[in-house]
């Protein structure tokens, strides 16, 4: 267990009541004042408390994983379980201060889950197909199915609500690298080659000169600065449309636009990723 705080900016608006009027007191209709409300911001502090998966969370980390492997036909509360089962190396992260009987949602949950750990194979052989079937081209397809079906790979999970800070997905990395390097030495299921992650991405359509023109491939954006870093090295990737999806990129500043909402598969070497956890919390840290 450890608690993360950090500080949000919130700006103060006219509080309104549940039939949409808006509260007003004495002052506030003077143009100096309503001028400096405008202006008004505050900052309060949050604070995430981050856990071991366990069988209570089932269903927090049930939805993150749904809205992540969308386009993906497995049964996703198996793999949840599986996730849940196998918490040496993963991490959810909750609301602190959660009244009694109140709900306590799961706000992220990171994981690096070996495939050597699920224990249905049917199951695993039924997630392997469909996930290869998204690709377009039949060799990045059994280019995929070669590492998924190898014993030396695991799946490297980062589901989160998008509007979650930055920091805390900072600290979710550094975390599954301490985790990771421990947990190898002790179990051999975690000594892994390769690592598989499923990212969100989106497309921005390109303006052309000629419209009949065709792109040859879909070059995709990716929601985060993690996600375009491992996406630079990895060795293997293909994209696929999610219908009725619209995503726009995380940061510290506002985006007005979304886009046609992608899935992108990675396929990353493990050490590429450990040694690039440091250079991840950097940038994640320097866009807070």
């Amino acid at each position: 267990l450890y608690t993360i705080k950090f500080e949000m900016i919130t700006h103060n608006e006219s509080s309104s009541t549940s039939d949409g009027d808006t509260s007003t007191s004495d002052n506030e209709n003077h143009p100096s004042q309503l001028e400096d409300n405008e202006e008004l911001s505050e900052v309060n502090q949050v604070e995430f408390e981050a856990y071991p998966p366990a069988d209570e969370d089932w269903s927090g980390v049930r939805f993150l994983l749904e809205s992540l492997f969308q386009g993906i036909s497995h049964d996703i509360g198996y793999f949840s379980q599986t996730l849940i089962d196998n918490y040496k190396v993963g991490t959810v992260i909750k609301g602190a201060d959660i009244e009694v009987g109140e709900d306590d949602p799961v706000f992220a949950v990171a994981s690096l889950l070996p495939l050597q750990l699920f224990n249905d194979k049917n199951k695993l052989d039924k997630l392997i197909t469909s996930l290869c079937s998204n690709s377009e081209d039949d060799k990045s397809a059994e280019s995929m199915k070669k590492v998924l079906l190898s014993s030396d790979t695991a799946f490297l999970i980062n589901a989160k609500f998008s509007n979650l800070p930055l920091q805390i997905t900072a600290q979710l990395y550094k975390a599954l690298k301490m985790e990771l390097i421990t947990e190898r030495k002790e179990n051999p299921a975690y000594d892994v080659k390769n690592l598989v992650i499923i990212c969100k991405s989106y497309h921005i359509p390109e303006q052309r000169k000629n419209k009949k023109a065709k792109l040859a491939h879909i070059e995709v954006n990716y929601q985060s600065s993690d996600l375009e870093l491992f996406a630079s090295c990895a060795s293997q990737k293909f994209s696929w449309k999610i219908q009725d999806e619209t995503l726009a990129p995380v940061g510290t500043v506002p985006c007005d636009d979304a886009w046609q909402g992608y899935r992108t598969a990675l396929v990353v070497p493990t050490e590429v990723f450990l040694s690039s956890v440091d250079k991840i919390i950097e940038t994640l840290s320097s866009e807070t």
